[in-house]
Parts: structure tokens; sequence; C-alpha cells
């Protein structure tokens, strides 16, 4: 047991352990934004009853209070494992700099060069999303609230300004998730750019098209 927990420390304290459960932790929240989207589409689906989207916030508030607070502190963890070691590696970086990596530095692209930034900005986001949709919402009238917040133009414009901050690490989220567990050949490497860029269009075109909807009347 000793050897085991001396390992899991060794690894945990390694640059390269560091990396591969950054790694770890954002394919988990990138699979959840992909469940957080698709839960999010069926405001647009409707039947006699209601919005779809009330069906699946009552459905998900009808779970066992002890697995729906297990699965919230389950990502709460994963979400500050993520963050802490990400903020961790970016100040080892930072202090490990050559003349040549600064250089290097300049050469990248800005999603990479403003991850701490962009990530900074999520978590203030999602703090106030939590606050405003969710834990100040009732499940059963889950479309209702939505729409409400979404008619004031500046809660519109905050939103879209956030997901785009979210497009942008995503977009390089997912190539370092691809590049550091790596995922495919080295034939498939070249594609890792694009499949990031697609993946953060379309999860990100999917939330902005709500708060848009709302604006043009679509949703109301």
């Amino acid at each position: 047991m000793n050897d085991i927990i001396t390992t899991a420390c060794k690894f945990v304290t390694s640059s390269i352990g560091r990396k591969i459960l950054v790694a770890l932790t954002g394919a988990c929240l990138l699979l959840f934004l992909v469940g957080h989207l698709a839960g999010n589409m069926t405001i647009y689906g409707t039947t006699a009853e209601g919005s779809w989207i009330d069906v699946y916030a009552t459905g998900l508030h009808s779970m066992p209070a002890w697995l729906l607070w297990a699965i919230r502190l389950g990502l709460l963890a994963v979400f500050a494992v993520h963050v802490l070691l990400a903020l961790v590696l970016k100040y080892e970086n930072y202090n490990a700099r050559t003349h040549y990596q600064k250089e290097g530095t300049l050469k990248a692209t800005l999603s990479s060069r403003t991850m701490v930034i962009t990530g900074v900005m999520i978590l203030c986001f999602l703090l106030l999303h939590l606050w405003q949709l969710t834990l100040n919402g009732d499940p059963a009238n889950c479309y209702e609230h939505v729409v409400r917040g979404f008619q004031n133009p500046v809660s519109s414009v905050a939103y879209i300004v956030a997901i785009c901050c979210l497009f942008m690490h995503v977009r390089h989220g997912v190539q370092s998730v691809m590049q550091t567990l790596g995922l495919g050949t080295r034939k498939v490497r070249p594609l890792y750019n694009i499949v990031a860029v697609l993946f953060a269009l379309v999860v990100c075109a999917g939330f902005i098209s709500i708060p848009l909807a709302v604006l043009t009347g679509i949703l109301h």
C-alpha cells in the first residue's frame, strides 16, 4: 500500500505526471461539455407537456440527492485538479524558459498563449452561470428561466463573450489532450489542429445559438 502511495506521489510531483493529469482531467471536462451541450439543445424541442429542456432539467433534479451531489463534487474535483495543475505547469514553464523558448512562444498560437487568461475568465463565467441559471432556477420552468435571462442583451453579450473565450481554450485544449495522450498515429497528428478547431466550433456554436435564438425571437 505504501509503495502505491509513494508511486502516486512521485507521479503527481513529476512534470510528466502533471501533464498527463491535466490532459486526463481536460478530456473529462471536454466530455462534460458535450453532454452539457446535448442537454442545452433540448431547449429547441417541445412536446404536448412543454419544452424538452423542462423535462430534462426535472429529470436531472429527480435523481437521488446523494448521486446528484456525487456527480457535482466529482466534476468540481476534476475541475479543481485541472486548474491547479495547469497553473503549476504554467509557473514551472515560466521559470524554466530560456531565450530560445521565449522566441518559440512568440510563434505559438493566440489560443495557447492565453490559456491561463481564458481559463480564469471561464471560471468567473462558470460561477456566475451556476448562480444565475442553476442555483436560482426552478427545473420545472427551466425554459422560461433561460429565455427570460437571455432577453437581457447584457447577459446575452456577456455569455457570448465567455463562450468565445471557451472556444479559444477548447481549441488549444483538444489539441493538447490528443498530443499529450499520444492519440492516433503520426499520420493523424497533422490533423490534430483541424479536429480541435472543428470540435470547438461545433460546441461553442451550439451554446451561442441559444442567446441568439432568444434575441431574434426564435425562442420566446
